[in-house]
């Protein structure tokens, strides 16, 4: 098995491509998302157990995790002490009746579901546009909801063929989001990491 150090300049590009997801961190710039990637990069290298599975997608889990806290706390400081804050409190303190909350919208709310939603999709469309032609149609057809055999019927195919090529469609990437540290999708359709 590789040394620490090696795991760790081997999955630097891996840590720099997570990190490129995650470039609207209130707060943060390119380098310091980078900086964090590389540090969880490197606690995972030193906390690596070969019975864990493929090293990549420890690092990768680790990598998003870090990155996922850090947005979440620079979320949360940037509506604690942005400017939104003094405006916020500014609009409550003249008006007096209403709640700066009712007056301003909150621009960060749900900002890491937007963060997941974004790394979810990017991560989806670069899988499926891996895929063939006619597997691609398959599934989107399965997606907006119609059976088998309206697809087959459609692409004069038997629904037999359409539910293989499906499956071995659906196979391929539940295996390639698992060798990324994926588990899956959750129940409001993000990618969840294998910990999830």
């Amino acid at each position: 098995m590789p040394d620490a150090d090696t795991l760790f300049r081997e999955a630097l590009p891996l840590a720099d491509k997570i990190a490129g997801g995650y470039a609207n961190i209130p707060g943060m710039t390119a380098d310091d998302v980078r900086a964090v990637a590389h540090a969880a990069l490197h606690r995972a290298a030193l906390a690596f157990d070969p019975a864990r599975g493929a090293f990549a997608a420890y690092a990768a889990r680790a990598i998003r995790n870090a990155l996922n806290s850090l947005h979440q706390k620079e979320a949360q400081h940037a509506r604690q002490v942005g400017p939104e804050a003094d405006l916020a409190l500014a609009a409550f303190t003249t008006t007096g009746s209403t709640a700066p909350s009712q007056r301003l919208p909150d621009e960060f709310q749900d900002v890491l579901s937007q963060v997941r939603s974004q790394e979810s999709r990017r991560v989806l469309e670069h899988l499926l546009a891996s895929l063939p032609a006619r597997t691609r149609q398959i599934l989107a057809l399965v997606a907006e909801g119609h059976s088998y055999a309206e697809i087959g019927e459609r692409l004069n195919v038997s629904k037999q063929a359409v539910h293989k090529a499906a499956a071995a469609a659906l196979n391929s990437l539940r295996e390639q989001l698992a060798t990324q540290g994926f588990g899956g999708l959750d129940s409001k359709g993000f990618l969840q990491t294998a910990t999830d």
